[in-house]
């Protein structure tokens, strides 16, 4: 009757474990496909140079009394924007589509093999001039998805911050107060 018992305790617990996988598998499914609906359109912006001959970059858009948006969007250089939003973006389709084809993946290797593609280095090899667009992106999005963590991820690494975090969202007010304590 004992070894039953345990017999029956297994498969639950096994049973859980499975649903668990199941549901995480089609949350983010749900969240990678729900990205085809981000239509990021950006109106009068024009590109400033940004100082490429530091890692030090100024934030005068974030100010104790907010973001002021419409220096924010003058200071993004849109071809980068457009450059780096099509990366990520292509690069979310293509994990979406490896985990159709192969769901274990999830389990084997993780959502954050994101972090080791090619796309996502080119998007860390833009250096600085790439933080202010992929600040943009995550100021400006209402999601809090694979697309947005990787964007806030990639400003993490550029930015050379050290703080934890778990979402995009709270990763954009800290990094804000990052840059408060520095101005």
């Amino acid at each position: 009757m004992n070894q039953n018992k345990k017999v029956i305790i297994g498969l639950f617990i096994t049973l859980i474990i499975i649903i668990s996988i199941v549901v995480t598998y089609k949350l983010t499914e749900k969240s990678i496909t729900d990205r085809e609906d981000f239509n990021f359109e950006i109106q009068n912006i024009s590109p400033i140079p940004v100082n490429t001959e530091s890692n030090a970059i100024k934030w005068e858009e974030i100010t104790a009394n907010g973001i002021n948006e419409e220096l924010l969007f003058q200071n993004v250089d849109e071809e980068l924007l457009t450059q780096i939003a099509t990366e990520l973006q292509t690069l979310v389709e293509e994990e979406a589509e490896a985990e159709r084809k192969n769901p274990e993946i999830v389990i084997t290797e993780g959502w954050t093999r994101v972090f080791k593609s090619e796309r996502y280095k080119k998007v860390l090899n833009m250096g600085t001039p790439a933080m202010k667009p992929l600040y943009l992106i995550l100021y400006k999005s209402p999601n809090a998805g694979l697309y947005e963590y990787m964007c806030a991820n990639a400003l993490y690494e550029l930015s050379g911050y050290d703080f934890e975090w778990t979402n995009s969202k709270e990763f954009l007010e800290k990094f804000n107060e990052k840059i408060l304590e520095e101005n």
